[in-house]
């Protein structure tokens, strides 16, 4: 990092939703600069993904767009949001922290100072141990694993007369993965093979808890159940997947399900790489934190948000969900807390909402909102997740450029509905 001077840095690693969020934050303060700080943002990509629209990207045929097309509306160039803000980008990835020395270290460019250091790292898929699991599954964290998924439905229905396709897990992804699916390859079937007769495909979300959306208000439960009902996704909850393997998939109670594809949303945990930190982890391997989210066992210095972080909600005693509300506001949170520090302020608690306001895509232009103070479905649902995502991109890009790409973004997702 000898390109690198030897300044006060505040180093963020990882450019999701809290990562970004806290280096925002950060650079919008004119004090920062004027004590000598600089943000570095450090992430193995030079993008940022805007992981919501990840099962829309799975759910386009290829003869309606390509890969760079669907590549372009997803992933957001990391200079296009830092453009004009005190944020130095650097493409790399940690592997290690000098608690002594309190630098990071990274895999190409060696130790990094940091006076403060926010991990923003993500998930990474948990397969729980499973047998046959990670070979035989698809998972839904990354760009790569959407156009992955897409191509191989329609490589493997194109030569077979029907398909099975099962989810498991069935928390918001995989609701919104198998709803938006069951167009998909009705699509394929109707308008790119129409000589192949009817659209002969089964779709399951399976799902061990005693109901799919564990943790959601009863009333998006009970409305996405009909809508999965209608689109004809079969559900089966109560029982966990014990095997996987190429034929199909074994269930604790005993039955089998046969399996062409099988999607797996059903669990994360923390990057491994947390593990080498010298932090104290939570059972799910991410950092634990303190009142104001600062790494317990740390010196004050380091900060965790989204799915790096383990909080728990003061009132309810329950850690809060990895999605991308709660990261955008510890991010934020964070970002306040770091410039309180450098005046020499108290650290304040975090307070996070009792409830967040969430909307769940349930196919094609139908989804379901949750706004805390009023709940609708339907097109109405759709609308005000088209809003959100514009709402997002202004926040991150200059207007000019975010009404573009969330227009560019309409006109791609629309094309499968």
């Amino acid at each position: 990092m000898d390109h690198i001077s030897e300044a006060r840095h505040i180093v963020i690693v990882g450019a999701g939703f809290g990562g970004i969020s806290a280096a925002l934050t950060l650079a919008a303060s004119p004090a920062l600069r004027e004590r000598g700080y600089d943000i570095i943002l450090i992430d193995r990509h030079h993008h940022h993904l805007y992981t919501p629209s990840l099962y829309e990207i799975a759910a386009i045929p290829e003869e309606y767009f390509g890969n760079q097309s669907l590549t372009a509306s997803i992933l957001i160039s990391l200079r296009d949001i830092v453009r004009t803000k005190h944020i130095r980008i650097v493409c790399d990835e940690i592997i290690g922290r000098d608690e002594s020395a309190r630098t990071v270290i990274l895999r190409r460019g060696g130790a990094l100072p940091y006076a403060y250091l926010v991990l923003a790292i993500g998930a990474e898929t948990n397969y729980f141990n499973i047998p046959g699991l990670q070979a035989h599954s698809v998972p839904l964290k990354t760009c790569d694993d959407a156009i992955f998924l897409r191509g191989r439905i329609e490589t493997i229905f194109k030569k077979k007369p029907s398909l099975a396709i099962v989810v498991g897990g069935g928390g918001a992804s995989g609701v919104e993965v198998a709803a938006e699916l069951v167009n998909f390859v009705c699509l394929i079937r109707e308008k790119i093979m129409p000589d192949r007769g009817v659209c002969d495909v089964s779709f399951v979300i399976a799902e061990a808890s005693p109901d799919i959306l564990p943790g959601f208000n009863p009333w998006i439960v009970r409305r996405a159940r009909r809508r999965l009902e209608r689109l004809g996704v079969a559900v089966k909850t109560g029982t966990a997947i014990t095997s996987r393997d190429p034929d199909g998939i074994t269930f604790a109670d005993g039955s089998r399900l046969p399996c062409d594809i099988l999607i797996w949303t059903g669990g994360v945990k923390g990057p491994a790489v947390l593990a080498g930190l010298n932090l104290p982890l939570s059972p799910k391997g991410t950092v634990m934190m303190d009142a104001t989210l600062r790494a317990k066992g740390g010196d004050g210095k380091i900060f965790a948000v989204g799915d790096s972080a383990w909080f728990l909600h003061p009132e309810t005693k329950r850690p809060l969900p990895w999605n991308v509300p709660v990261a955008q506001s510890e991010g934020r949170h964070v970002g306040r807390e770091i410039l309180r520090a450098m005046r020499g302020a108290s650290p304040r608690p975090f307070r996070p909402r009792r409830q967040y306001p969430f909307i769940l895509a349930v196919g094609r232009k139908y989804a379901l909102a949750d706004l805390v103070y009023v709940r609708f479905g339907g097109f109405a649902g759709w609308c005000a997740k088209q809003l959100v995502q514009l709402r997002y991109f202004l926040f991150i890009l200059p207007w000019p450029h975010a009404i573009r790409l969330w227009w560019q973004n309409l006109s791609v997702y629309r094309s499968n509905d």
